[in-house]
Parts: C-alpha cells; sequence; structure tokens
C-alpha cells in the first residue's frame, strides 16, 4: 500500500526522478519505524535519513504543516470525515513555492541545529 501510493504521487509531482537518488526522511513514529513500512521503503530502494529520538520537530509535516492546519482548522465543526478531508487538501493546496522554500530552510536549519547538539533533544522554536 504504501509503496503504491507513494509511488504513485512522487511519479505525478515528479515524473524524471531517479528513484535511486531518494533520500526519505519521516519521524520516529511507530507507523514509521514498523517492520512492513521500513520493508516497503527498502524495496522501493529509498535510502531513510535517520532521525534522532526525542527530536519531533525534525520532519516538516510536525513543524510545518500540522501547525499550519491545526491553526486554519481551529473551532471548525466537521459533519463527516470527508468534509475534513476537503478542508484539508484545500488548505495545503494553498501552499505556494515560496512557502515549500521556506519549509526547507527550516528543515535544513532545524537539522545542522540537531548535528551541534550532537543530535540532542531539538528545542521547539
Amino acid at each position: 500500500m504504501v509503496r503504491r501510493d507513494l509511488v504513485r504521487a512522487l511519479h505525478k509531482k515528479r515524473p524524471q526522478l531517479d528513484y535511486d537518488r531518494v533520500i526519505y526522511h519521516q519521524d520516529n513514529a511507530p507507523s514509521h519505524t514498523a517492520a512492513a513500512t521500513i520493508l516497503d521503503i527498502n524495496l522501493l530502494g529509498f535510502e531513510i535519513l535517520k532521525h534522532p529520538a526525542y527530536s519531533p520537530d525534525l520532519a516538516p509535516m510536525d513543524f510545518r504543516v500540522f501547525p499550519e492546519l491545526k491553526q486554519q482548522l481551529r473551532g471548525t465543526k466537521f459533519d463527516s470525515v470527508e468534509e475534513l478531508v476537503k478542508s484539508t487538501q484545500s488548505i495545503v493546496s494553498t501552499f505556494d513555492e515560496k512557502w515549500y522554500k521556506d519549509t526547507y530552510t527550516k528543515w535544513v536549519q532545524r537539522h545542522r541545529k540537531c548535528v551541534e547538539l550532537n543530535g540532542g533533544y531539538l528545542e521547539k522554536e
């Protein structure tokens, strides 16, 4: 499932992508470190970027995407999961090139800080 969905999404966004050069970054959530997930990523041939323990705010989903979604969805009541999904997709579709470049810059800065701390805990900004 992970393989098929991930490859489909990558191909749609980056049709010329060289899959041999993909470095996959995810946090240490149990679903991400499960044997089946790791097997899927390994079968795809992706290099996995190690995520230090106790550094939850290194993943862009954690420090950028989820806070943005929570801020924009706060106080909204949904009648169905479908409504929530549509609202979430609508918000994510507004993220422009500048937003992604800024996220990447912050991601690099956070990793540099983590290296400076020898993999120690990275405090929230």
